[in-house]
């Protein structure tokens, strides 16, 4: 059998995304659809194996050449029963035995692994990672995803609940976070909560531009508006992105402090913002974490962008094909 390659599934809320790699690290097809989330797991299921025949089909492969198929999910799973417990952004999905059904649909062998998780062993294996032993990779976007590889090896923990950097309390009794809870740290420095914190300074009576998108308690701002105001000097942008990158370097002071971590990759659509998030996160780092004082800790963006999470999906079926 060729050993030579795998799928690669990013399952999102927005949309799915289907690439094929080789076991040195090249993609050589993709293929995306819509997620349509409100239909229910099982067409979704359907859907994404017919994106495999595509695929298949479209390189012109034989079955028996792929050693698996990676599926990167949102939410709480379990990775030895191979089902997605919940996930805000597929509620339908909660409680499914998402393995066993997407192995009949395809006739493949199906891996399951959180999409932060996947994130990080992409990054860690052609990405922004390679030759690190002790990484974290966080993903800022809507929410704050976030994957450990420890000793070379992405980390689960007990009940593959580890990684969840963006639950970590940032301020007690502080903003509501998605998660129910308050004061996480992704309820300040995601996309979300960026702009949850700009609709409270407005409301509040801060002078800024961005004032022209938010009329009679409705808003239309998104992170990225509140940046491009933040490099045309907005005063309340700026600020919003630095102090977001102040209290994401207050979190990784205590990770480092428990994990003596050498590399932090930082990406996803937040951390385009540069030097305005990264500067006053790693001065957070450089100041207050006891290590940064015998050596370097490289805080780094990411290197693979929205390509991470697909391209550690493959890697997972590469990896848990080898063991079996």
């Amino acid at each position: 059998m060729n050993q030579g390659l795998a799928l690669g599934i990013d399952l999102g809320g927005t949309n799915v995304r289907i690439a094929l790699m080789s076991s040195s690290g090249e993609m050589t097809g993709m293929y995306q659809q819509p997620t349509h989330g409100d239909r229910s797991i099982t067409e979704i299921l359907e859907s994404i194996a017919e994106g495999i025949e595509h695929v298949i089909d479209e390189q012109g492969i034989a079955r028996e050449d792929i050693v698996g198929v990676g599926l990167g999910a949102p939410g709480f799973l379990s990775l030895a029963s191979g089902v997605i417990h919940t996930s805000p952004n597929l509620p339908t999905a909660n409680e499914t035995p998402v393995v066993s059904l997407l192995q009949r649909l395809t006739d493949l062998p199906v891996y399951l692994e959180n999409d932060a998780n996947a994130a990080a062993v992409g990054e860690h294996w052609i990405g922004a990672g390679q030759g690190s032993r002790n990484l974290l990779c966080i993903t800022l976007g809507t929410g704050l995803g976030s994957g450990f590889i420890l000793d070379g090896t992405i980390w689960h923990g007990s009940n593959d609940f580890a990684g969840e950097l963006g639950h970590t309390t940032l301020f007690p009794g502080g903003l509501p976070c998605n998660c129910g809870r308050k004061g996480c740290l992704e309820a300040y420095v995601s996309a979300t909560g960026i702009v949850n914190r700009a609709v409270l300074a407005l409301k509040e009576g801060r002078k800024s531009s961005l004032k022209s998108f938010f009329k009679e308690e409705q808003h239309s701002l998104t992170s990225l508006i509140i940046y491009e105001h933040a490099q045309q000097g907005d005063r309340l942008a700026r600020d919003l992105f630095e102090e977001s990158g102040r209290y994401l370097g207050i979190a990784l002071v205590n990770v480092l402090h428990m994990l003596d971590l050498e590399t932090v990759i930082i990406g996803g659509q937040v951390a385009q913002a540069g030097e305005l998030l990264l500067s006053p996160a790693i001065h957070e780092v450089e100041k207050n974490a006891i290590g940064a004082r015998y050596y370097p800790i490289g805080i780094v963006s990411a290197k693979l962008g929205n390509q991470a999470g697909i391209i550690g999906a493959a890697k997972t079926a590469f990896d848990q094909s080898a063991r079996q």
